[in-house]
């Protein structure tokens, strides 16, 4: 009997030890090389040729055998800066990418401009003097061009970025350099303030600060108050949304 048990228990033994050490594959310089290959190749494919840096590179054995791949893409750009992008990619043991894991959100990035952040530093300033009851911590544009539920913002970014190709405005494909009052104008981003968690917020609290909110020096467009509380374990969040047109908040409940 128990010399039954013992088999039994060096064949699990053997067997945990195979699929460790199937799951286990040390990553070389040349599968590094291989893995920014790969990458660079499939990010060309859209436009996309700036550089790429193999952060990570990880061997998965179990459920689909294939490649981890962190790595960070980056473009120089018109305004003076480096844009990193980071992406968690998966490629197959063939080093294939049949799902376009490698390609990062590129197409939002024109949020990054630096005449973007500009007006964002701008009008958390102005919003920080406003007695709102509530203590602001930043002002955001969000990118407004899902092709899900913004269809025709995503048409608008799609006729820009291909004209700005024509023009050689190639960062990012195209998709960076769209000025500040386009994205306004056709609606390609939406607004999110942001509210500091030093104090208990519910959502009446936001509706309160939206109706007391002097909105003459804000874009038109959908905004967001937002609360976050990183001091609650379940990190609960509270929003209200409401509208800016010309100069005055819009449809509160």
């Amino acid at each position: 009997m128990k010399s039954n048990y013992f088999k039994l228990l060096a064949g699990l033994l053997l067997f945990l030890c195979c699929l460790f050490l199937s799951s286990c594959k040390i990553m070389t310089p040349s599968d590094y090389k291989k893995a920014k290959e790969v990458v660079s190749g499939e990010l060309a494919k859209v436009g996309l040729h700036g550089n790429v840096k193999i952060n990570g590179l990880f061997w998965q054995a179990l459920e689909i055998p294939g490649y981890k791949v962190d790595f960070t893409y980056s473009e120089k750009t018109y305004d003076g800066q480096t844009v990193p992008l980071e992406v968690h990619a998966f490629l197959q043991n063939d080093w294939s990418d049949p799902y376009g894991q490698t390609t990062p959100s590129y197409k939002e990035v024109f949020t990054d401009q630096k005449s973007v952040q500009k007006k964002e530093a701008q009008l958390l300033d102005k919003l920080k003097k406003q007695d709102l009851g509530l203590t602001l911590s930043y002002f955001h544009f969000l990118p407004n061009v899902s092709s899900s539920y913004q269809k025709e913002a995503a048409e608008e970014l799609e006729e820009l970025a291909a004209q700005n190709r024509q023009e050689g405005k190639k960062d990012f494909a195209g998709y960076y350099q769209i000025p500040y009052t386009t994205l306004i104008q056709k609606g390609m981003v939406r607004m999110m303030i942001s509210v500091e968690d030093d104090q208990a917020i519910q959502e009446k609290d936001l509706k309160a600060a939206a109706k007391k909110l002097d909105a003459s020096d804000l874009p038109d467009g959908d905004y967001d108050f937002y609360y976050l509380n990183f001091k609650n374990k379940d990190h609960e969040s509270v929003s209200y949304n409401f509208k800016v047109k010309d100069g005055q908040v819009m449809k509160l409940d």
